[in-house]
């Protein structure tokens, strides 16, 4: 246990909040390419700067208008230094403010986060001992083996009768207990093997440090593993049933994990739900692990094989709700509907087994897309299916896939507009917000996937710099990093333990304003649903960790670390480009003539740049309205054409190029996607188009590029202009 001091002083308020700082940002820090946003309180400064630790300034902006944001009754202004992308180490000097915390911009920025986030499911490991090599100060002994399990009376069936032994061993410990429930186990255990399926080169190369690191398997499908074997175990061998959870009959104490295995320990209850959960997280396994039969010979096969039989099961029970039984105390997770977890069942075992009736089986018109969560997991069915999109069979809808991706993207960053810049609304912050925020993210991500919209990747950083210390409370909300980390979460490793830091890598659940724990805790600073959190180890509420909270971290790090612009490998600009810059650009790349061959070979320049990067855009070139050369190149969408036509149109209404527009807008503090005097719908002020303007008549054209962020779009165009043109010097 911790020094009786410290338990004294936590019993005596030390979790109470903090005044928060005037300016919030995340406290990790940025991609050198990534969208960059700090929130202040509105008042009567107008205008930023941003500063190098030794004062110089860097850059200044104008702060956005007030904004009223809905869950503090805040009015905020935002500072948007996205135009800051050289590495350092910087601060934001507001008038009337403190200095913002400090924060870094530099290439790699959230892996160390990635390398916490993962190794988080390793520290909370059921059934072996944590040794000192892979978890340092956090070692301990061995926690329940769980090789001598009872079935309790509610899962009992002929083969196995109430009190009957079996084993169940491995798995991670849900949250801050020492329980393993099948329903938390299945979103967290899919997301871990969707984030490898989505970026498998950044978790090929990410060493976490676990016993089987360097076993030629990336660590997170090592880790994910540890899960997996336990779930197997809690499937019934006779019937492929699945049992709920495997728990004590009541909660353990702030103990360490060997201390709190007095109490017997049962598997309780079979249930719909974890047939389903099961069947979609083993169907997901299959394919994920189809690659590594060496490393588990025939386990691919096998856990295929088991999900066909808990979806058989559960086609059989399709209503066997879970509830408590009358002698558990524990966590319940019980699931009032069901067709979530059908649709999420059928459409993994349709993309896995290419089996048309599953894909009916799912009846994809009927099912919405939402935010996922345990009790909610439709939209994990679309996220896969948008995926495999390009592998499913004729039977599926591709159109449907990617209207319901897209749809509940554009809600949340039309959301994003306002206030903190977040996807979260009032409604939203409920028990584990956190993970809410994380998995509006992650959704976020799908569409950009999809369709490119640089709009979605910026909101889905946007939430993430929110869970870092972009929020109302200045806190970030992962253990062990950041300014103000949480530092007393609901946890009884990091509790009972003698380390006065609780275990790094832990995202908390979060505010949210039913405080279902105020009767035991110290008074809440507030009840506005963003505000309602206290950094203590009484708020199991607000401030516990989950493995379904941290699988979604491990996923965003992941997106962001890899779909944001790697400027170190571009040809952009490494300082913000200027509107004098953009000027010098629009009056040296001009012409004394432009013909329909000046076209042709500006046009196939554009294509061989944009593939000697590895990139594919789509190049548009026009003389007074007229198409001169036009190419997709691989991947290439309807999209890009829809951005080309309001891009062009930007460009011929200002005669400037659009990145011209769009850093003139943003140096002023505006909205490049809501500019007061153009209709969104027909103006786009994002870089790659670029006039055409011949010496002596003015312009007569325009030069577009579309498939890359706007800044790199630009960029393109400038290089082949400068090649053509064989103009010299740095532009």
């Amino acid at each position: 246990m911790k020094p009786l001091i410290l338990l004294l002083m936590l019993a005596g308020g030390l979790g109470q909040a903090a005044p928060a700082p005037g300016i919030k940002l995340n406290q990790i820090g940025y991609l050198p390419e990534s969208s960059k946003l700090a929130v202040v309180p509105a008042g009567a400064a107008s205008t930023f700067e941003v500063q190098s630790l030794d004062g110089r300034t860097v850059l200044r902006g104008q702060l956005g208008a007030p904004s009223h944001w809905e869950p503090t009754g805040e009015s905020v202004r935002v500072a948007d230094f996205g135009l800051l992308t050289r590495p350092g180490a910087y601060r934001i000097k507001v008038a009337g403010q403190p200095l913002s915390d400090p924060f870094e911009v530099r290439p790699g920025a959230y892996h160390a986060l990635g390398v916490a986030a993962l190794k988080a499911f390793y520290m909370n490991r059921s059934g072996t001992a944590l040794r000192a090599r892979h978890a340092g100060q956090y070692a301990r002994p061995a926690g329940h083996p769980d090789d001598r399990v009872l079935v309790h009376a509610s899962a009992a069936s002929p083969t196995r009768p109430a009190g009957a032994v079996i084993a169940a061993g491995k798995g991670w410990y849900d949250a801050g207990d020492y329980n393993k429930y099948i329903a938390s186990s299945a979103i967290s255990t899919f997301t871990l093997l969707a984030a490898y399926e989505h970026f498998p080169d950044w978790f090929g190369r990410l060493d976490v440090n676990i016993p089987e690191s360097g076993d030629a398997v990336p660590d997170i499908l090592d880790e994910a593993m540890w899960n997996l074997e336990w779930m197997l175990a809690m499937q019934d061998p006779e019937d492929g049933g699945v049992y709920h959870k495997l728990t004590n009959l009541r909660f353990d104490g702030m103990v360490m994990p060997h201390q709190a295995m007095r109490e017997p320990r049962y598997v309780v209850g079979k249930s719909t739900s974890a047939a389903l959960g099961f069947a979609a997280t083993m169907a997901t396994a299959s394919r994920v692990l189809a690659g590594y039969d060496k490393r588990w010979p025939g386990l691919s096969n096998r856990m295929l094989a088991a999900a066909e039989r808990a979806w058989a099961w559960a086609k059989a029970h399709p209503e066997v709700r879970f509830r408590n039984p009358p002698d558990v105390l524990t966590g319940e997770y019980g699931d009032a509907r069901l067709d979530d977890e059908f649709a999420w069942a059928a459409a993994e075992l349709y993309i896995a087994t290419g089996k048309g009736d599953y894909y009916l089986a799912l009846q994809p018109e009927t099912v919405s897309n939402t935010v996922p969560a345990w009790d909610d997991v439709r939209g994990l069915a679309w996220m896969s299916l948008a995926h495999h999109r390009a592998r499913l069979t004729p039977l599926a809808d591709q159109a449907l896939i990617a209207s319901r991706i897209d749809a509940l993207a554009a809600r949340f960053a039309q959301a994003a507009r306002g206030g903190y810049r977040v996807s979260m609304r009032g409604p939203d912050f409920v028990w584990g917000s956190n993970a809410v925020m994380l998995n509006q993210a992650m959704m976020l991500v799908q569409a950009y996937r999809l369709n490119g919209k640089r709009v979605y990747l910026a909101a889905a950083q946007s939430n993430l710099d929110y869970v870092l210390g972009r929020n109302p409370t200045g806190r970030s909300f992962v253990t062990g990093f950041g300014a103000r980390p949480p530092m007393h979460p609901h946890h009884r490793p990091s509790e009972g333990d003698s380390v006065e830091a609780p275990v790094p890598g832990f995202v908390v659940g979060g505010p949210q304003p039913f405080q279902q724990d105020k009767a035991e805790c110290p008074p809440y600073p507030s009840s506005l649903p963003a505000l309602s959190w206290l950094d203590h180890v009484c708020s199991y509420a607000g401030n516990e960790v989950a493995i379904n909270w941290n699988a979604p971290l491990v996923y965003v790090a992941a997106a962001i670390s890899v779909l944001t612009p790697d400027s170190e490998s571009t040809n952009m600009p490494k300082e913000p480009a200027t509107l004098e810059q953009i000027l010098r650009q629009e009056s040296l790349l001009q012409f004394d003539s432009f013909s329909n061959e000046a076209a042709l070979e500006i046009g196939l320049k554009l294509v061989d740049l944009a593939r000697a990067e590895g990139k594919g855009v789509t190049v548009d070139i026009r003389r007074n309205g007229t198409l001169l050369f036009a190419h997709g190149m691989s991947g290439a969408t309807a999209d890009h054409a829809e951005w080309i036509r309001r891009k062009n149109n930007l460009v011929n209404r200002t005669g400037h190029s659009s990145h011209y527009t769009h850093t003139e807008v943003r140096a002023k503090g505006g909205d490049i996607d809501a500019i007061t005097t153009l209709d969104a719908r027909d103006y786009a002020a994002h870089g790659g188009a670029f006039p055409v303007v011949v010496r002596g008549t003015g312009q007569v054209g325009t030069i577009t590029v579309s498939g890359l962020p706007g800044p790199e779009d630009h960029a393109l165009v400038v290089r082949a202009l400068k090649d053509y043109l064989k103009v010299d010097g740095d532009l």
